[in-house]
């Protein structure tokens, strides 16, 4: 059996709501951030219990802070549902696509079992392109005293009796980052194309998730594949595809996705850090037409796909060259 995963992040427990709902919602222990999860795996739910954002489709939550004042905002104040419930994933193997969310609709899913536990975690499960299972476990993570993220651990599972070649999976997302939706600044880390699975970035979160199309994208406000500031400010997101390469029967693939925010810049960052992150998009607010360190700042991350966590320089001497060897020896040490 094939197992690609990285170590998780420290799972906090602790119940914070017991609100059930068809779909899952859960707040940090420190009741600063919370996320919504619908029974298909994507984010943007109905979580009218929350209070939802100020704007427009209040009572939805896909990822919220608990804003007390700062840019003028109190209250949950949500930076994925305003405008549009633009969160969605794909998957793709033996040279078929298929996408769910709510920009994408459903494009070949089927959805499965959904299991919401309150206050602790929620369980999606879906059949994607090529027969793949996809499972994801939403929990909490790591947290600061002013911050929290949530971890999405992903599994791609071939049970369909033979193998499926060219596995990929993505993910598309639009930050409409409070107290200026619309107006956000969106950075990017970590994108590196070639030693890991990362096979294509780009800022255009109202992209379909589908792979097979996602890999063609050209983004918004940038060229793709870059690394940095993603065109200053914009309505625009983050758009990322993996490749996992062939799965055999019974191979599997994991890896990790964490959401959340942080209370300034700062905060974020101590937050990917504790995670281990080795990609990331980080949403901002544009307050006087300027990127704003010092308000909440979200987080949308990845582990576990072939990368050097962000801030761990590779050896001198290491070019990508070396650290295409790196990739595949990690590969192959994982292969049963």
């Amino acid at each position: 059996m094939l197992v690609r995963s990285l170590a998780a992040a420290t799972v906090i427990g602790g119940l914070m709501s017991s609100t059930a709902l068809a779909q899952g919602f859960l707040v940090s222990n420190n009741g600063l951030v919370a996320i919504g999860v619908d029974a298909g795996g994507f984010l943007n739910i109905d979580a009218t219990p929350l209070g939802g954002p100020s704007t427009d489709n209040a009572g939805s939550l896909g990822i919220a802070y608990n804003f007390s004042g700062q840019g003028g905002r109190t209250g949950w104040q949500d930076a994925l549902s305003p405008g549009c419930l633009c969160e969605d994933l794909g998957v793709a193997g033996n040279g078929l696509g298929s996408a769910i969310g709510g920009n994408s609709g459903n494009i070949g899913v089927t959805v499965g079992a959904d299991v919401f536990v309150p206050g602790t975690s929620h369980t999606s499960t879906i059949t994607a392109a090529a027969g793949l299972t996809v499972t994801q476990v939403l929990t909490k993570s790591a947290e600061t005293t002013t911050g929290a993220l949530f971890n999405a651990k992903v599994t791609i599972t071939n049970s369909t009796g033979a193998t499926v070649t060219g596995v990929q999976y993505a993910r598309a997302m639009d930050w409409d980052v409070p107290p200026t939706e619309f107006n956000e600044f969106v950075e990017h880390a970590g994108v590196v194309i070639g030693p890991g699975n990362l096979l294509h970035a780009t800022d255009d979160g109202f992209a379909s998730a589908n792979p097979l199309t996602a890999i063609l994208n050209s983004g918004i406000a940038v060229v793709p594949n870059t690394n940095g500031d993603q065109g200053g400010i914009a309505d625009h997101g983050s758009l990322f595809v993996f490749g996992f390469g062939d799965l055999d029967d019974g191979e599997s693939v994991t890896f990790d996705i964490f959401y959340g925010a942080g209370a300034n810049r700062a905060d974020a960052l101590a937050l990917v850090t504790a995670v281990s992150a080795e990609l990331y998009s980080l949403g901002y607010s544009s307050v006087g037409g300027t990127r704003q360190d010092e308000l909440p700042v979200y987080v949308f991350a990845f582990s576990g796909v072939g990368l050097p966590p962000i801030g761990v320089p590779a050896p001198a001497g290491l070019g990508l060259f070396g650290l295409a060897l790196l990739g595949l020896a990690w590969a192959k040490h994982r292969r049963a």
